[in-house]
């Protein structure tokens, strides 16, 4: 069974999708809210990928998400890595968009997509 830890604040959403994913797929999602903890969430779970929200209010804004995802290749390169990223920060999408074409991020998603289409691709990570 595939295990993605969902490393966000947001856990409501994080409880959405664990029970959408829960009676579709065959697939286990770990909710972590503590970003610094991702790592050690990953290793624990022996979770194969991990989606990061990014935050609106800055507190985890797209370049605190990159650093961490930067730490998280070293640590833990066997897992794939997703960013959830608000879709009305401009900035936000330029960068995520950069880091996948360098391969520093293995796929985006937008926070409106629907939770079909966020449980598909975490599927295929």
């Amino acid at each position: 069974m595939k295990t993605v830890v969902l490393i966000m604040r947001r856990a409501s959403l994080a409880q959405g999708l664990m029970t959408k994913i829960h009676q579709i797929h065959d697939m286990q999602l770990c909710f972590e809210p503590d970003y610094t903890k991702a790592d050690v969430a990953i290793r624990e779970h022996l979770a194969s990928g991990a989606l990061l929200e990014v935050s609106e209010d800055g507190v985890h804004d797209i370049g605190t998400c990159l650093a961490l995802c930067a730490r998280l290749r070293k640590v833990t390169p066997y897992c794939r890595l997703m960013l959830m990223c608000p879709e009305g920060q401009t900035e936000a999408v330029h960068c995520a968009i950069e880091a996948k074409r360098r391969g520093e991020i293995d796929d985006f998603v937008f926070y409106d997509v629907s939770l079909d289409y966020l449980a598909a691709s975490l599927q295929s990570l």
